[in-house]
């Protein structure tokens, strides 16, 4: 009788870019450690295309504000919707 081993096969799409060598350095920079691929931190670092609705889920992992955060934030927004700061370029 005979028995057939199957070994698991992982195919891997390659893809070949270009980076200036400033950008490179800072792809590199962000490596954990040398043995973390630079696929790794592509898949770490920047997010996928996403919605609204994704923006506010990642929002949701950051830590909470300081309570001076959340101060400068009142303060800036409360000076946002103060009309007097506008100004209309086409009068002023």
């Amino acid at each position: 009788m005979l028995t057939w081993l199957h070994e698991p096969c992982i195919r891997v799409h390659i893809k070949t870019i270009a980076l200036t060598d400033e950008a490179y350095g800072r792809l590199a920079d962000w490596k954990s450690s040398p043995k973390e691929s630079f696929s790794a931190v592509v898949l770490n670092m920047v997010p996928k295309r996403g919605t609204l609705a994704d923006l506010g889920k990642e929002m949701d992992r950051l830590p909470p504000l300081t309570e001076n955060q959340a101060g400068l934030l009142e303060e800036t927004i409360g000076w946002a919707n103060d009309w007097k700061n506008w100004r209309d370029p086409w009068t002023t």
